[in-house]
C-alpha cells in the first residue's frame, strides 16, 4: 500500500511541478510575516512546496514538525490529510480563492446608507457588520443591521457581526449574547461573530472599570455563549488591552482575535490571530477612506472563515 501511495504521491507531484512552471507563485500570505494555513513550509507562500512537504507527512516520509501541522489542514475539516493537498492544487491552479490574504471592512450604523458594490470595486472582500450594541434591548440594536446584511449578501460580500459590549458584570455579558442571538435569527454569516471589548467613549472607567480577571471572564463568557449557541466566535481587542487587561492563555489561545492596531504592520504574532484591523480615520498602508463611501476602518484576514465555517458547520452552515 505504501509503494502505491507514494507512486500517487510522484505523479501528482510530476503535475503540480509541471503546472507551478505555468504560473507565478502565490502571492506572501500576509501584509507581514505571519504565516498563514496552508503555508506549510512555512516561507511566506503557498506553492507546489507545500503540496510537496504535506503529500510527504500524509504518505509518512517525513513528519511534520508541530507548527508546520498547525498550517496543513488546509480546508478546515479537523483532519490533515490528502484532501488538504488537493485544496492547495486548487489554490494554486487559481479554482479556488481563499479569503485569506484579502482586504476587507467594517460598519455600523455611523457610516450610514453604505453602497457595498463600491466596497467590492474598490478591492475589498469582506464586511464586519455591527449588530447593535450592550444588553439585549430594541433600542440598542444598530438601526442598519438588516439593511447592510442585505446589500452585502446582493453586492457578494461574506460578513460576519460584531457587538460593542457595555458589560461590567457576567450577567451583562450574558445579556449580550441573548443580544446577538437575537438579532442573527435567520441569517447566516460566513464570518465570526465578534465581541467588541474596549471603552471607547469611557463608559467602563466612569462606570467602574472592571478589574483584568473580570474583563477576561466577562469575554470567556460571552464567546463560549456564542460558540454553545453554534456561531464562530472571535474576540476584538486593541493590541493595548490585549497585553494590558485581557492578557490570559485560557482566552488567547483559545478563541480566534481580531485585532486593533492602527499600524503599517501587525504586532501581535499570536497563533489565534484571524484579523487585523491596520487603519480607521488612521491608515499608514492605504488611505483611510473609499471613494464614494467615506472615511471607513480596514482590516486584513489570515483565516479562510467562509470555508472554515462551512467545513465545521458553525453559523447555521
Amino acid at each position: 500500500m505504501k509503494k502505491i501511495t507514494i507512486f500517487i504521491m510522484s505523479a501528482l507531484l510530476c503535475v503540480l511541478t509541471a503546472a507551478s512552471a505555468l504560473m507565478p507563485a502565490a502571492e506572501a500570505v500576509g501584509l507581514e510575516d505571519i504565516y498563514m494555513i496552508g503555508d506549510v513550509n512555512l516561507d511566506g507562500a503557498i506553492d507546489v512546496k507545500d503540496v510537496t512537504a504535506l503529500q510527504k507527512h500524509v504518505a509518512m516520509l517525513k513528519t511534520l514538525s508541530n507548527a508546520k501541522l498547525e498550517k496543513a489542514d488546509a480546508d478546515y475539516n479537523g483532519t490533515v490529510d490528502v484532501n488538504d493537498a488537493t485544496h492547495l492544487q486548487r489554490i494554486i491552479s487559481g479554482v479556488y480563492t481563499p479569503l485569506y490574504g484579502k482586504k476587507g471592512v467594517d460598519v455600523s450604523t455611523h457610516n450610514g446608507d453604505i453602497d457595498f458594490k463600491k466596497i467590492k470595486k474598490a478591492g475589498y472582500d469582506f464586511v464586519m457588520i455591527r449588530l447593535g450594541y450592550g444588553d439585549n434591548d430594541k433600542t440598542q440594536d444598530d438601526s442598519r443591521f438588516a439593511d447592510n446584511v442585505a446589500k452585502c449578501e446582493k453586492a457578494g460580500l461574506p460578513w460576519g457581526a460584531y457587538i460593542y459590549s457595555y458589560a461590567l458584570t457576567v450577567d451583562e455579558a450574558k445579556s449580550e449574547v441573548a443580544h446577538t442571538l437575537r438579532m442573527l435569527k435567520g441569517k447566516k454569516p460566513t464570518l465570526p461573530i465578534a465581541f467588541d471589548m474596549e471603552d471607547a467613549d469611557g463608559y467602563k472607567s466612569r462606570s467602574g472599570m472592571p478589574s483584568n480577571a473580570k474583563l477576561v471572564k466577562i469575554c470567556k463568557t460571552y464567546l463560549k455563549g456564542i460558540k454553545d449557541a453554534g456561531y464562530y466566535p472571535i474576540l476584538y481587542a486593541s493590541l493595548s488591552w490585549i497585553k494590558n487587561k485581557l492578557n490570559d492563555s485560557t482566552l488567547l489561545d483559545n478563541y480566534d482575535i481580531w485585532l486593533a492596531q492602527w499600524n503599517d504592520e501587525c504586532d501581535y504574532k499570536g497563533s489565534t490571530l484571524g484579523i487585523w484591523q491596520y487603519g480607521g480615520s488612521t491608515n499608514y498602508i492605504d488611505g483611510n477612506s473609499i471613494s464614494g463611501v467615506g472615511v471607513i476602518d480596514k482590516n486584513f484576514c489570515y483565516k479562510d472563515y467562509p470555508l472554515l465555517i462551512k467545513n465545521q458547520h458553525y453559523n447555521g452552515w
